[in-house]
């Protein structure tokens, strides 16, 4: 196995940089504060192994800086239930780092995550369009899910209004983030309107319309289905699937550009 790790790998990062990412990935955080920490080193060992540009860790930039964000605000009055804000975040997370553990062990991945991990070190693939692939993903696929894990981990009887409006706020603050996605990225030359930015101002808004509660009725009904575990499932793969076309396309549309 050492010789292994010591071996380049042919995809462009060596061994020793994905069992750097799982080894840091196989225990799951507990809190926002955890999440963070895991995302900090995440992100330093992903530009290491990998270089800045990569695609997961163009996302991981900015998921990082909506998540401080979140932390940030967790003892204003912009959230209803702390509780339920803190298991939410925690648990939207692990999602996003149990399909990144899965892809470096070798494992299945989401096809919704699938999609951007296959072809993060494309050359004419930008790092602002990874980081929306990874937010289209992330958002479209994880979240529905998350909210039902949050809700019985914490024994909510079900999804109700504190919960739906904390749902909202965690949109808000995604929505901010990615109007100022383009600042953490190198534009082109000044005055022009680059392929990135066009591509930021179609696909900007997915949080906003997650806002406008499509995800959170996907959450209600996955949690009617909670009981009846291969029905939730189907649901799930149905999702993933419809995730994962959208999240293709845009790729293919950056591969062109």
């Amino acid at each position: 196995m050492t010789a292994t790790i010591d071996t380049p790998s042919e995809e462009g990062a060596a061994p020793i940089g994905r069992a750097r990412v799982a080894a840091l990935l196989a225990t799951p955080p507990e809190t926002i504060d955890g999440v963070v920490a895991h995302l900090e080193r995440l992100q330093e060992a992903l530009e290491c192994e990998y270089g800045p540009a990569d695609g997961v860790a163009a996302f991981n930039r900015l998921y990082l800086r909506i998540t401080r964000g979140i932390r940030d605000q967790l003892d204003d009055d912009l959230f209803a239930d702390r509780d339920f804000l803190v298991r939410l975040d925690v648990e939207f997370a692990r999602r996003y780092l149990r399909a990144l553990h899965a892809d470096v062990t070798g494992g299945s991945p989401p096809r919704s995550w699938g999609v951007l991990f296959d072809r993060r070190d494309h050359p004419r693939i930008s790092p602002v369009e990874y980081a929306v692939v990874g937010v289209n993903a992330h958002v479209n696929f994880d979240l529905a899910p998350a909210v039902v894990r949050t809700c019985t981990v914490l024994g909510r009887s079900a999804p109700g209004p504190a919960e739906r409006a904390d749902y909202r706020a965690v949109n808000d603050v995604f929505s901010l983030h990615m109007v100022r996605l383009l600042d953490g990225f190198d534009r082109s030359s000044p005055g022009e309107v680059s392929m990135d930015e066009q591509l930021l101002g179609c696909v900007a808004d997915v949080p906003v319309v997650l806002a406008r509660d499509v995800a959170w009725r996907q959450a209600l009904e996955l949690w009617e289905l909670r009981s009846r575990p291969m029905e939730y499932e189907n649901e799930l793969a149905a999702l993933d699937r419809r995730t994962s076309l959208l999240g293709r396309g845009l790729l293919t549309l950056g591969a062109l550009t």
